[in-house]
């Protein structure tokens, strides 16, 4: 078998994999970017790029409407930008796009096979990891593997369902539940979670349980799926206190998160680290092997599109411009979810924030969408902004915000934490009228009116707390 040398190996034409791949060949730097699958990998094929378009169209229907049209131009949508990336990085020079399965069979020597082509070995200076993550499946004895839904296959059906169940309370849960009830499926939301969204914080789900309730999305928490009765279409949920029957189920769906593609990888063969986080990677994306770096899904950091693409730009940055100074530590990521209303969240979240400062030190400051002006002319019933601030300073550490277009706001928190700008600094600034950005303005007033009426207080919890440390 002749051995072939390129200089960087990626394994996994995903986020993470396509920007490491597309920025070091646009470097001139020869780069094989091997994938097992589709060019694009969970965005494009099974993630964001198809359910956001359900979620838009779900958000657009009227009662009459071709539903089959509607999943027919998410399949479509879908399909046409997998091919258009696919045609895209086909013709990048020095990028040479290898479809197969990789396999380290050393520290930086990789096997490739596919059903259609020999086996080959190629090696690299560099070897890039990005393969990415699988749904993790639940076993529920008497379920078909054709009523069996999940993220990697809702995106092909071609009828909706009456009753979809959904197992889990995560982003994917809470998205798809929202976007199907739109489109006048049945929805049944089980999940093992005391609450919904049970990552983020209590205050969260408080806000988007009333919005669950008001679409008749049923929610059937502390329970799971026990077993289904294909004769009678039963789904039997299983609670800590009792059994009971979910009946007329057309699909399940297994949201219950997601399993890092690493098993079958050969890492113990290339000398590579890693546990149940994932890959160890330092803040660069270096592993203990010299060369060999891993992005997104796979380490214990990145969860998100966005997440992966960061650390991508951070390993081009570190193998063609070694010279530039990088910050140690990965940029802040922040989070969204497209549910309605949205949530987007930045920073600290208020439990690291306990572990890391004293409560006198931190001043918590909300403000309800419902109190805006936008919120008034909206209609706007469940949503706020909270911010988590240094005392006296002003500093912000962490922001949640949960309404209309969260996840297009939350870019203002991302940079006033990254570059360190305090509400004193966003007090001063204007704000177009009437919008849910205001709620800021609110929130920096509602601040310096407080810290300024009570300075003496407010220096003193400073000054103990520093002296404390």
């Amino acid at each position: 078998m002749k051995n072939e040398n390129f200089e960087n190996i990626v394994i996994g034409a995903g986020s993470g994999g396509l920007t490491v791949a597309i920025g070091l060949a646009m470097q001139g730097k020869k780069v094989a970017l091997i994938e097992s699958n589709h060019v694009g990998g969970d965005c494009t094929n099974v993630g964001c790029i198809p359910s956001k378009t359900l979620i838009h169209l779900a958000a657009n229907y009227q009662p009459g409407d071709d539903i089959g049209k509607i999943l027919e131009k998410v399949t479509q949508k879908r399909d046409d930008l997998r091919i258009k990336e696919t045609d895209e990085v086909g013709k990048i020079d020095n990028l040479h796009l290898i479809f197969g399965q990789a396999r380290f069979t050393g520290p930086k020597m990789i096997r490739i096979s596919s059903d259609d082509k020999p086996a080959r070995e190629i090696t690299g200076k560099n070897v890039i990891i990005a393969t990415g993550a699988r749904p993790r499946l639940l076993d529920i004895p008497g379920l078909p593997v054709d009523r069996m839904l999940t993220n990697e296959s809702l995106f092909d059906i071609t009828t909706i369902p009456d009753h979809l169940a959904i197992i889990g309370a995560g982003i994917i849960a809470i998205e798809l539940a929202f976007a199907f009830r739109k489109l006048g499926t049945k929805v049944s939301l089980i999940a093992l979670d005391p609450r919904a969204l049970p990552t983020y914080s209590p205050d969260v789900s408080a806000a988007i349980q009333p919005e669950l309730d008001k679409l008749g999305i049923e929610t059937h928490y502390n329970a799971t799926g026990d077993s289904f009765d294909e004769s009678t279409h039963t789904l039997t949920i299983r609670s800590a206190q009792n059994t009971y029957p979910l009946n007329d189920v057309d699909k399940v769906l297994i949201a219950i998160g997601r399993i890092r593609n690493i098993d079958n990888l050969g890492l113990d063969s290339a000398g590579v680290l890693w546990g149940k986080t994932g890959i160890i990677v330092d803040g660069f994306g270096r592993t203990n092997v010299k060369g060999v770096y891993a992005v997104g899904d796979v380490t214990p950091t990145s969860a998100f599109t966005h997440s992966a693409n960061a650390q991508g730009r951070r390993v081009v940055q570190k193998i063609a411009f070694p010279w530039l100074p990088l910050k140690k530590s990965e940029p802040l990521v922040p989070t969204s979810v497209f549910s309605d209303p949205e949530i987007a969240t930045v920073g600290l979240s208020q439990s690291q924030i306990n572990k890391k400062y004293h409560s006198n030190l931190i001043k918590s400051l909300r403000v309800d969408l419902k109190s805006l002006d936008r919120g008034y002319t909206d209609d706007v019933e469940n949503g706020f902004i909270h911010v988590d601030v240094i005392r006296l300073t002003g500093r912000i550490l962490g922001a949640t915000i949960v309404g209309p277009r969260a996840s297009e706001m939350i870019s203002f928190f991302t940079l006033a934490i990254s570059q360190k700008i305090s509400l004193y600094k966003l007090f001063p600034l204007v704000y177009p009228y009437p919008t849910y950005s205001s709620g800021i303005l609110d929130i920096a007033d509602n601040y310096l009116k407080e810290t300024l009426q009570n300075l003496p207080l407010e220096l003193l919890n400073f000054l103990r707390y520093r002296l404390m440390k």
